[in-house]
């Protein structure tokens, strides 16, 4: 169809063509459809032959290209966009204050600078000179071409640079993890409310829901196409900004539950290695969290078939990943440098390495140093706490008591231990140059070992515990294989206490020598020498803390009525995220957190709670047991859920009220 003819397509035809397709279409239609959205997809639309008599793309036009998926289900980059191998840009100048990665973990810097440099990241803007954007040919431009009005970096590079749907949508960190909460100021005469100073690492309202899709279409007619492998979507992911204060802990105990499940997984190989044609069997279990059955069953030392088909609630791979709705990402830095991708455009090192992958003629354009700095800012925020209005306090302890009583905490764990407080910022593998840029737009996966930082963490630890006893470490054709026979009598469960004392072993070359290590806990360091956002921290035994983060990190489906229509690849291309599927939210904080849910679509708790309760979701039964409570005992548990604050850091000032 000509330019002219796509032009002459009567409005009615359209608006009709997408409505009888989705019968939620409707509440879109003002935002498509006017006749100034119809003229910017008009010039796009030439090669493509629209059937008038249903709106549908035909097939008879050979020009027509759709976008490929991945085996992951993620878009791959259009062949007519994707450089594989872009020429070298200028190198793009770092902000102040700079980290650079050997230095860093030659001791350079003392632990202020380096939560200040991140601190700079996550708050000051990205401008385009330090690599904020695409180029006009890079991998989002045709999208950026259709959502502009002006036909942004098709007509007018210069128009409008972002993209609302799936990036590029925002500068800065701070821009949807702006808000703690609001208040009265202790002190004050007024009931009136403000929002608490220092904001920074908290959530955000509805207006900063991050639209999360990579199927935006390139042409009009790709929304129209039936065949679900090509057919296009307004909005595959809708997600509400998150706090992450408290993520250092988080991680921590994401890390901790993943070695010792990827431990027992061992232990159960190791025993079916001694007892050929034996099916042997743990039942997995990690900071009072059950992940079902795991089989193992050797018909020779080296020849074992694993059985991970009864794992519920983690990835068959054993990975605890505690970020992002789904359970995406297991460690705080892959998240980082991927938001920085995805929100911004700015590639880090770690990822494409040195090369020009949105073509904006600017490479290296956040090092490896700085996003450990940005990294090691987001994981030292300050814990959630409890803070209880005055008279209040027998209803806080009464809801409390209830939320475990009708099932809650079986899922909403109130705490956690972590055993070694050491947290690890990993430093990430080098990217090859022979390595291509990401094929697929804003990729998840770390594509050279397909293992994120915290996930290789595991591994070594793992592997170090299980090295530390001869005994275990012993195959059949060492000479005294003999000798072990006599541990054929030994359990998974026998051989995984073996080993547990060795699972947290911070002495490992490899964590220590070659990677940024933090205490939690801060010991022996001032108050003046950090910033401020990061106290007070949680009290602590040793390295042992207790965490009262309300979850089990553990994934659950949550019926039909929650789910998103896709999965969501994870950090780990072998496995996603599936459709209703989230890791259970943290409740820390949660009293200052709404709107809720993953797409922030319950404005209260109460709404909350009650979205719990829809058919096939696995805390249904729970829901249903707070909606029998009588109307003060439900006022009791949102009482107790409302006390459980994002706290103002120690030291800033509060607002002031007029004097009366």
């Amino acid at each position: 169809m000509n330019k002219e003819k796509t032009l002459a397509l009567p409005y009615e035809k359209v608006f009709s063509a997408f409505t009888s397709r989705s019968p939620n279409f409707g509440k879109h239609a003002t935002l498509l459809f006017t006749s100034a959205t119809l003229m910017a997809y008009s010039g796009l639309s030439n090669a493509y032959d629209v059937a008038q008599d249903n709106g549908v793309p035909s097939s008879q036009s050979s020009d027509v290209e759709y976008f490929e998926l991945a085996d992951s289900g993620i878009r791959k980059i259009s062949k007519d966009v994707y450089v594989a191998f872009p020429p070298e840009g200028k190198k793009t100048p770092q902000r102040e204050p700079d980290v650079d990665q050997q230095k860093l973990l030659h001791g350079d810097y003392s632990l202020g600078y380096v939560l200040e440099a991140g601190q700079n990241q996550f708050n000051l803007p990205f401008n385009a000179e330090h690599g904020h954007g695409e180029g006009a040919k890079g991998p989002r431009h045709k999208q950026r071409a259709i959502w502009n009005p002006r036909d942004g970096t098709v007509e007018d590079p210069a128009a409008w640079p972002f993209l609302r749907v799936n990036g590029i949508d925002s500068q800065s960190c701070f821009e949807c993890h702006n808000t703690i909460g609001e208040y009265t100021a202790p002190g004050s005469t007024t009931v009136a409310k403000v929002r608490k100073p220092g904001a920074q690492g908290g959530p955000a309202g509805a207006a900063n829901t991050a639209f999360i899709n990579d199927q935006f279409p390139e042409h009009l007619a790709q929304l129209l196409g039936k065949d679900p492998k090509t057919k296009a979507v307004l909005t595959k992911f809708a997600r509400n900004p998150p706090h992450v204060l408290g993520t250092g802990y988080t991680q921590r105990l994401a890390t901790e539950m993943t070695t010792e499940l990827q431990a027992q997984a061992e232990a159960t190989k190791v025993v079916a290695q001694r007892n050929l044609n034996t099916t042997q069997v743990f039942m997995l279990k990690s900071k009072g969290v059950e992940f079902g059955k795991y089989s193992v069953v050797c018909s020779s030392y080296s020849a074992c078939t694993e059985n991970a088909s009864e794992v519920v609630g983690v990835q068959q791979d054993l990975v605890v990943r505690p970020f992002q709705w789904g359970g995406i990402a297991s460690s705080v830095r892959h998240f980082a440098r991927d938001a920085l991708d995805f929100h911004f455009s700015v590639q880090a090192v770690e990822k494409v390495g040195h090369k020009d992958c949105d073509l904006d003629g600017l490479s290296d354009e956040i090092t490896v140093g700085n996003v450990t700095a940005l990294t090691s800012y987001v994981a030292m925020f300050r814990p959630p706490h409890q803070m209880i209005e005055a008279g209040k306090e027998k209803s806080v302890a009464a809801g409390e008591e209830l939320l475990d009583k009708i099932g809650c905490t079986s899922c909403h764990t109130p705490t956690m231990h972590i055993d070694n407080s050491t947290l690890t910022v990993n430093t990430p593998p080098p990217v090859s140059p022979a390595e291509a840029c990401p094929r697929e737009v804003a990729q998840l996966t770390n594509s050279l070992n397909h293992l994120s930082d915290s996930a290789l963490e595991a591994q070594k630890r793992v592997d170090s515990a299980f090295k530390s006893n001869k005994l275990l470490n012993v195959q059949p054709t060492d000479k005294d294989f003999s000798f072990n026979e006599k541990q054929k009598s030994l359990t998974p469960e026998d051989v995984y206490a073996i080993v547990e004392p060795f699972l947290q072993d911070v002495t490992i070359d490899f964590l220590s020598k070659d990677n940024y290590q933090i205490d939690l806990n801060l010991s022996g360091v001032n108050k003046g020498d950090v910033p401020a956002y990061v106290w007070p921290r949680l009290p602590a035994q040793g390295k042992n803390i207790e965490v009262p983060l309300f979850s089990d990190l553990k994934l659950h489906f949550m019926g039909k009525q929650l789910s998103d229509d896709y999965a969501q690849g994870t950090d780990n291309p072998d496995y996603a995220a599936q459709p209703g599927v989230y890791v259970t939210r943290v409740l820390w904080g949660v009293g200052d957190t709404d709107p809720y849910m993953h797409d922030g679509r319950a404005r209260t708790l109460r709404d909350a709670i009650e979205l719990h309760g829809v058919e096939g979701s696995e805390a249904q039964a729970a829901a249903k047991k707070f909606a029998k409570l009588s109307a003060s005992k439900q006022q009791s548990v949102l009482d107790f859920l409302e006390s459980l604050k994002l706290p103002i850091a120690e030291g800033v000032t509060s607002p002031e009220y007029v004097q009366q």
